[in-house]
């Protein structure tokens, strides 16, 4: 059976630590397309961080999909139309805003193209350490990213917003961030899975320092099997990349589910085959093999 539709996360999958995509991968995944398969990037990200992407992959000609923050909803690049499948309300929020505020993290609030970040005191001074020495201006953005205390995504994320008591989060919000140094992370995570709280919700480490929150059965996976039915494709007729515990729900029940040599442990654990890491074309060595298999 061959291939329909290809699934590429993106941070640490599609795109190298630069946050590009090699030419390569870039060349190859729009010659597939112009054959018939069917691209699909499926992210934490909001889609309007992932539309120049999209665009450069030529998607908006070959009906291309977007499953972004985590499964919350799902964006036809070609028409525009955006399917929204679940949001965290007011109660959700307060709910887990009770929950973490016993430990000493950054919270995030994602929506469309906004982003709330709350600090508690001792975060609060150790960015405003790190920004006097970088002498960052004033307007720079609060928010953490995968690899430090400061992350600018203004390219998705235009307002930004850092609040300093829970009582100003936001009435809404696509998915909450809990964020911190990894190791401190990694005990956020243990206390957590003791805990029943963890059954109200999809919890997923994007990366060490980051773990996602959105609402239960609202995930990547999720996401893609609302695609699938609409789009006719069976599980075995999927090809799916990814390096993050987001991307375990789309491994699930997947034949060809790729872990990229970089995925954090459960990833690579839950998929099928496994490729080179992201800076070293994973994606494209892959889609050659499959290629030469005969499987597109």
């Amino acid at each position: 059976m061959t291939i329909k539709a290809i699934v590429c996360d993106m941070d640490g999958t599609l795109l190298t630590s630069d946050s590009l995509i090699d030419t390569q991968t870039l060349n190859k995944l729009k010659e597939l397309q112009a054959k018939g398969v069917k691209l699909i990037l499926a992210s934490g990200r909001s889609y309007i961080r992932l539309l120049p992407d999209a665009l450069k992959l030529d998607m908006e000609k070959h009906g291309g999909m977007l499953i972004d923050v985590n499964g919350t909803s799902i964006y036809d690049v070609s028409t525009k139309k955006r399917n929204r499948l679940g949001m965290l309300n007011s109660f959700h929020i307060n709910k887990i805003n009770d929950f973490f505020s016993s430990f000493t993290v950054e919270i995030q609030y994602s929506q469309d193209d906004t982003i709330y970040t709350y600090l508690p005191e001792e975060i609060y001074r150790i960015k405003k350490n790190i920004r006097g020495e970088m002498k960052l201006p004033h307007d720079y953005p609060w928010a953490g990213g995968m690899y430090s205390w400061l992350c600018d995504t203004r390219d998705g994320y235009p307002n930004q917003h850092m609040i300093r008591s829970l009582h100003n989060s936001p009435e809404f919000c696509n998915k909450m961030s809990i964020v911190q140094d990894p190791p401190y992370m990694s005990f956020v995570k243990e206390t957590l899975t003791e805990d029943p709280f963890i059954k109200d919700y999809e919890f997923v480490f994007s990366d060490e320092r980051k773990m996602e929150i959105t609402n239960k059965n609202i995930n990547k996976g999720t996401a893609l099997k609302v695609l699938q039915e609409e789009l006719n494709i069976q599980d075995d007729e999927l090809m799916v990349f990814g390096d993050s515990e987001n991307d375990v729900s789309m491994f699930a029940g997947r034949k060809y589910s790729i872990a990229m040599a970089n995925a954090l442990p459960l990833a690579k654990q839950s998929a099928n085959f496994h490729t080179d890491d992201h800076n070293h074309r994973g994606v494209y060595t892959m889609l050659e093999e499959f290629e030469q298999k005969g499987l597109f």
